[in-house]
């Protein structure tokens, strides 16, 4: 399985030219130096997804990151997974440990994020 984070930076296998060029293209872009690559353009992400799903031919699952502990949220696992919309919910999204944690920190954080 292939995870693309909207928040920071992640691994790709190799791509080839031309498949490099098209994410280069449509919204992705990579660090030489850290060898990772990172979501510039967020209102790309089906052409990205769908440009990857062709070349790699894996699973892939596009992760958000916790509101509270800026970690993964653990979207490939989530229950709501199918049904999601990661764009929408990307700053408002928490992880099971957060949640796990009380779920009265995660009101005050997404009150916060709405105000």
């Amino acid at each position: 399985m292939i995870k693309i984070s909207l928040n920071k930076g992640f691994t790709l296998p190799r791509l080839g030219k031309d498949t490099f060029s098209m994410l280069m293209r449509n919204g992705l872009q990579y660090d030489k130096t850290t060898g990772l690559f990172a979501v510039k353009d967020i209102n790309k992400i089906d052409k990205i997804y769908a440009i990857l799903s062709e070349a790699i031919k894996d699973t892939i699952s596009i992760e958000v990151q916790c509101v509270l502990c800026s970690n993964d949220a653990g979207c490939s696992e989530c229950e709501f997974s199918n049904t999601c919309n990661r764009l929408q919910v990307a700053s408002k999204c928490v992880c099971r440990t957060c949640l796990r944690n009380g779920y009265d920190n995660y009101t005050r954080e997404v009150s916060k994020l709405l105000e």
